[in-house]
């Protein structure tokens, strides 16, 4: 799973059931995302890269 930036939320997509989420960036300060489809959670690791001026949080499932 890849988190990308847009504006104050990040995108992404559960692996699970491939739908598209936005979590805002505060909450992913407790480690975990809850996809809005499925309400199942996934872990995001504290790495943040930043490449061509935005940002990307990974996570390990």
């Amino acid at each position: 799973m890849k988190l990308l930036t847009m504006g104050e939320y990040y995108v992404w997509y559960c692996d699970w059931c491939d739908s598209r989420n936005l979590t805002p960036w505060t909450r992913t300060g407790s480690g975990k995302v809850c996809c809005g489809g499925c309400h199942k959670e996934h872990p995001v690791t504290k790495r943040v890269k930043e490449s061509s001026g935005h940002r990307a949080a990974t996570a390990s499932l």
